[in-house]
């Protein structure tokens, strides 16, 4: 799969404040002491593209519906800050949110099939956010040239069709234009290109980028792959068990991660089988991560730790603060010595 190449930002460095600033952030089970993310400081620049990466249940998913006010039944927000353009969005009325939605802030799920209404046509979904921007025939000829914009091909037979009538491929692209009808600054990618196979991912993560670039739109883009990390995003940030570990440039963390749980998650990405011939896999499981209240959350399965016992009363004992490394780059552990980390094989 050929990726579209993320180019830095040229020109003077952008001072403006972050167009999307998370602080303290923690969501927790609605009736039980416990937090599926905790602490979590976030920020998104204008145009730029962030990734948030980890496991599977690591809480990168939650954390996108936090951001969005759309948590389901049984999770609540019980601490923080979401601010979107300087505007608080924690606490906001449902009916001020609904304003936010689509126009500030949009999102872009996995499994589109899953998420369209199969009982509505793809022009009356796609044409939610333009409600008040027109006439009925001006708005279809507006979802007509969304459609056409991603790459659909006859798209007013499309915009009449129903989801079951569209390929994953195609209900993607409607879920896209569905998107970026209302114009937002900031997209939230959730795993976008997951259900699709690999030359349709390819085409996905390209029209994403034109828009990107076309719109000077920002993305935060919650992935696993590290293949679409590296060659899509400006910044990474790496969650563990509902707390950023690592976050920095991506050339810099790819290159040169720190945190031993990004370190492992860049050696399993690549699949180069081991001496034994068994591909790379991080020992133990993170199920369990979020019942550790003291130290570090990812210290059971930790390979730095295992072999230096004169980290383990640290690393079991205090949970280490994320630190600054320059840069931008900061990282949550207790080995923090080049020796220790080096660069990644």
């Amino acid at each position: 799969m050929t990726l579209p190449t993320s180019v830095p930002t040229q020109g003077a460095k952008d001072t403006r404040a972050p167009l999307l600033e998370v602080r303290n952030l923690k969501v927790g089970i609605t009736g039980r002491n416990k937090e599926v993310v905790r602490g979590l400081d976030l920020t998104v620049g204008h145009g730029e593209v962030v990734a948030l990466v980890g496991e599977s249940g690591s809480g990168k998913s939650v954390t996108a519906l936090a951001l969005s006010q759309l948590l389901p039944p049984g999770l609540e927000i019980t601490e923080g800050s979401v601010r979107m353009g300087g505007r608080e969005l924690v606490g906001t009325s449902e009916k001020d949110l609904t304003g936010i939605r689509g126009r500030d802030l949009s999102m872009l799920f996995q499994q589109p099939q899953t998420m369209l209404d199969p009982t509505s046509r793809v022009h009356v979904q796609v044409a939610e956010p333009l409600a008040s921007k027109g006439s009925g025939r001006a708005t279809f000829a507006r979802v007509v040239d969304l459609l056409r914009g991603v790459g659909i091909p006859d798209p007013e037979a499309r915009a009449r069709a129903f989801s079951h009538e569209l390929s994953g491929g195609m209900a993607q692209r409607v879920m896209m234009a569905a998107a970026m009808a209302g114009e937002p600054r900031l997209l939230i990618a959730d795993e976008p290109t997951t259900a699709l196979d690999v030359t349709v991912q390819a085409q996905i993560l390209r029209l994403l980028r034109d828009e990107q670039r076309k719109r000077d739109l920002s993305i935060l883009l919650i992935t696993h792959d590290l293949s679409i990390v590296s060659a899509f995003s400006d910044r990474v940030c790496v969650m563990y068990a509902g707390r950023i570990v690592e976050e920095g440039p991506t050339p810099q963390i790819m290159k040169h991660p720190a945190h031993p749980y990004t370190r492992a998650l860049i050696r399993c990405s690549l699949l180069e089988p081991e001496a034994n011939g068994a591909l790379p896999s991080i020992p133990g499981s993170s199920s369990r991560a979020l019942s550790i209240l003291e130290g570090c959350r990812f210290a059971p399965r930790c390979h730095v730790m295992a072999a230096a016992p004169d980290l383990e009363s640290a690393c079991c004992a205090t949970e280490p603060a994320l630190e600054s490394k320059g840069q931008g780059w900061r990282t949550r552990c207790h080995a923090t010595d080049a020796q220790t980390h080096g660069d990644a094989a």
